[in-house]
């Protein structure tokens, strides 16, 4: 009887065993995911922080870097450093016009601040050309190059002039490239040429202005050649003149 009772008490003991190991692995599993958790969403956190601070960190520094590179070049006097340093400038801080305008302003106070004006000059006349473009209305861009000034700009007032008769509903502008802007990716000009949007109605209009051009004698050595683009511009078409 004893043995009985002993066995009962026994089974009763393993099944309680049971269920309160059942009980403690369920909390333990329990803590472990709420652990989890936790360590997950301060970890997402922790990287949503730092993903935005990288680029604020990197704007600073360059911004600290910038103003480091325009206090030298005003400070040793070299003109073709203070010329570079303001090209960079306009460059690097294209989208933050308030720090750019800063800097700026402290390199034309330079001594060689004549020349620093007339290179600035050029490119805000260039930036305005670039955000006043009408989309509803076709405008073709005639430009020359800076750096052949005396061959290039004769021939633009000749293209213009001839595209106006052709197009007189047409927005017709005479714009100078300068130096600093060619040079950039996408520009590059080295030969006379008219870029057009591929598989648009500008590739048309591009033959018949180059068919004029070659008509009316404009150039004597070098025609320009048609260049086909991606651009995605809508109703745009450039020109760029660089010799004859």
């Amino acid at each position: 009887m004893d043995k009985e009772k002993r066995d009962v008490n026994l089974k009763r003991l393993q099944i309680i065993y049971t269920i309160i190991a059942g009980v403690v692995m369920g909390i333990f599993t329990l803590l472990n995911y709420l652990l989890y958790e936790k360590t997950n969403t301060e970890l997402t956190n922790n990287l949503k922080i730092e993903n935005e601070l990288r680029p604020r960190e990197f704007e600073n520094n360059l911004k600290l870097t910038l103003y480091k590179e325009v206090k030298e070049a005003i400070g040793q006097k070299d003109t073709t450093m203070q010329n570079a340093t303001l090209l960079v400038v306009n460059e690097m801080l294209d989208r933050d016009s308030v720090f750019r305008g800063k800097l700026i302003n402290i390199l034309l106070q330079s001594t060689n601040s004549r020349k620093l004006i007339e290179t600035q000059q050029k490119l805000d006349v260039f930036q305005e050309g670039e955000v006043s473009i009408i989309p509803d209305k076709f405008t073709i861009d005639v430009f020359y190059l800076e750096d052949i000034l005396k061959e290039a700009e004769p021939r633009a007032d000749a293209v213009c002039s001839l595209i106006r008769s052709m197009y007189p509903k047409y927005i017709i502008r005479k714009r100078l490239l300068p130096k600093s802007i060619n040079a950039r990716i996408g520009y590059q000009i080295d030969f006379n040429q008219i870029r057009y949007d591929i598989g648009t109605e500008e590739a048309q209009i591009a033959k018949n202005i180059l068919s004029e051009i070659k008509n009316n004698e404009i150039f004597q050595k070098e025609q320009p050649i048609l260049k086909g683009i991606n651009n995605n511009t809508k109703n745009y078409l450039s020109i760029f003149i660089r010799n004859m």
